[in-house]
């Protein structure tokens, strides 16, 4: 298609014009971030996209150390570390970025971050120049802040589509954004739905956007919307039995002429306006009959709940945290499918948020210590959680099972001990291991025990 004249592609285009047209008018090609804007201002666009965004951010992310926890300075190093890293990522709003992030690439298919580092020129100069995030391409203390990008203010200026074996094959080198010229290793760039090579520069090289996979289902739903209310509105309507040979006959009031089938249209028009439970109507006992007829209401509701069901599908979030439907019947629950869900946002913020937050990591450890330390990572916080009860009762499944252990020989007490306190769950986490394991006391000899406090109780008394 490239290398054709404009004769020869206007001879594709002919041969090519239908499949160009429903290519066209199933949404299957960009539709521009103007319009995707004006999508986005109607809920039912929005609300999927900004649960997807909030949840992938809502229990965020733990900062961890790799050292097994022999080395107690070592150990007080990385905690410090940890709270440092802590308090940057709060500086840099690193939490917020990337939950708009995410925000802009499910609804345009497109979401940028911007490095900005103390210094640069805000110009092409200072800004198309690559950014080394490494301990010689980066000073300390040098990143200033990190700024949302709308995609619109962003296309591509220059990209490499001769040789697939590049690593930047079909991948921006650089970006103009409102006329500057921004190196793309100053731009932290998610894409969640990716298209094919051929088609990402019609879609300025991001991806297909969540709004307009829904747009489809989203229409559907507000026609049937509009139908099932129009149905409730006029479910009933008068039907009037007349003799309509009279009526055209009989002249109006004050003429001479016969009303024909204006008589017939004059006499619906004046029935339909007074048609309210408060009107009344006036019609001849002999020549005439009003008769209420009513239309069959059952299964709109069904109708309404399966597209609302068809808009849920797309993104995968249960009616219960979409549309706060509950699920009805006999022991209903939404439980299983939220655990679904939650499965899919671990997944969607390992394969998209993940990729960001690492550079981002590195890029504030470099900023903090002018190093990245290889003993310290990251993880991203489930957000299916246990209740207290839960977590009671695994503790109390794992204490027998250490005791069980211990009597038969299999592990030694100091051993349960350590396991308890490396336990992030267990309520003896912080316990001091530098001495022996106290033994266990004797309820007859040291009081202990419910018989002890029973007993103490009662001299008390």
């Amino acid at each position: 298609m490239d290398s054709m004249s404009a004769p020869g592609l206007g001879g594709w285009i002919e041969d090519n014009y239908g499949v160009l047209s429903n290519f066209l008018a199933d949404g299957l090609g960009f539709m521009g971030y103007p319009q995707l804007a004006e999508m986005m201002q109607r809920a039912e666009f929005r609300k999927p996209v900004e649960v997807i965004a909030k949840e992938s951010t809502r229990e965020w992310i733990k900062f961890t150390s790799t050292r097994s926890g022999d080395d107690m300075v070592q150990d007080e190093r990385a905690a410090k570390r940890m709270k440092a890293l802590e308090a940057e990522f709060r500086r840099l709003r690193v939490r917020d970025v990337v939950r708009r992030q995410i925000w802009h690439g499910l609804a345009y298919g497109l979401g940028h971050v911007w490095i900005g580092i103390k210094g640069a020129a805000l110009n092409s100069a200072g800004q198309d120049v690559p950014l080394v995030i490494g301990s010689k391409g980066l000073a300390k203390g040098s990143v200033e802040r990190l700024v949302n990008i709308d995609p619109i203010w962003t296309n591509p200026n220059t990209y490499n589509a001769d040789n697939p074996l590049k690593p930047d094959y079909y991948r921006p080198q650089n970006w103009w954004v409102q006329g500057t010229l921004v190196d793309q290793s100053r731009i932290l760039t998610m894409v969640p739905f990716e298209v094919s090579d051929i088609l990402k520069p019609a879609f300025n090289f991001g991806g297909l956007s969540l709004t307009q996979q829904l747009r489809a289902y989203v229409h559907n739903f507000l026609r049937t919307r509009q139908s099932v209310s129009d149905m409730v509105s006029n479910y009933s309507f008068i039907g009037i039995a007349t003799n309509m040979e009279a009526t055209m006959q009989n002249p109006f009031p004050g003429s001479d002429t016969p009303a024909g089938e204006d008589g017939i249209i004059g006499r619906a028009q004046a029935l339909t306006r007074i048609k309210t439970n408060n009107g009344a109507w006036v019609y001849d006992k002999e020549s005439e009959d009003i008769k209420v007829l009513t239309a069959n209401l059952s299964g709109l509701n069904e109708l309404q709940a399966q597209s609302q069901e068809f808009m849920a599908s797309i993104p995968g979030i249960p009616l219960v945290k979409l549309f706060g439907i509950q699920p009805t019947g006999l022991n209903a629950s939404s439980d299983g499918e939220i655990r679904v869900f939650y499965d899919e946002i671990a997944a969607f913020q390992e394969a998209n948020v993940g990729p960001i937050l690492r550079k981002i990591f590195h890029l504030s450890q470099l900023n903090l210590w002018g190093e990245i330390d290889p003993d310290l990572d990251f993880e991203f916080v489930h957000l299916w959680q246990m209740d207290e009860k839960q977590l009671a009762e695994i503790q109390k499944i794992k204490a027998d099972t250490d005791a069980v252990l211990v009597e038969a020989g299999i592990i030694a007490a100091e051993e349960g001990r350590e396991r308890q306190a490396t336990d992030e769950q267990s309520n003896y986490r912080d316990v001091d291991l530098t001495g022996p394991p106290p033994e266990p006391p004797d309820p007859e000899q040291d009081g202990a025990g419910l018989e002890g406090i029973l007993k103490r109780g009662e001299e008390e008394e």
